[in-house]
């Protein structure tokens, strides 16, 4: 055993270019982001906002229901975004590591047979 434990590890990157993403393929992630996140944050954000109000309401400071309501919109809407965010990537990520010519799940057996 001649390998040093505290060397850091050795990655094999084969290139270490920059990824470059077509307005083509950037409008179709932000389309599917976009109604994905409406989808989700507006029906979501409404019901959080409805509960902040009648909160607002039940608790006896009626004033108070427009911000409740906003904070309740606001709680639910962001993560629900960040979801549909991560959906549109899930969907597209393949298509965009596929335009770099880098290798993905489905030619990474190809790949290896000829190198």
């Amino acid at each position: 055993m001649n390998q040093n434990p505290y060397e850091p590890t050795k990655s094999p990157l084969v290139d270490q270019r920059e990824a470059v993403v077509s307005w083509r393929r950037a409008l179709a992630v932000w389309w599917s982001a976009a109604w994905r996140g409406g989808l989700y944050a507006i029906p979501g954000g409404f019901l959080f906002g409805m509960l902040g109000g009648v909160l607002a309401a039940v608790t006896g400071a009626p004033q108070k229901a427009q911000l409740y309501a906003a904070i309740g919109g606001y709680l639910a809407s962001i993560p629900l975004s960040m979801l549909a965010l991560k959906q549109a990537l899930t969907k597209h990520v393949g298509s965009l590591i596929a335009a770099q010519g880098v290798v993905s799940p489905n030619n990474s057996l190809e790949r290896t047979r000829e190198g």
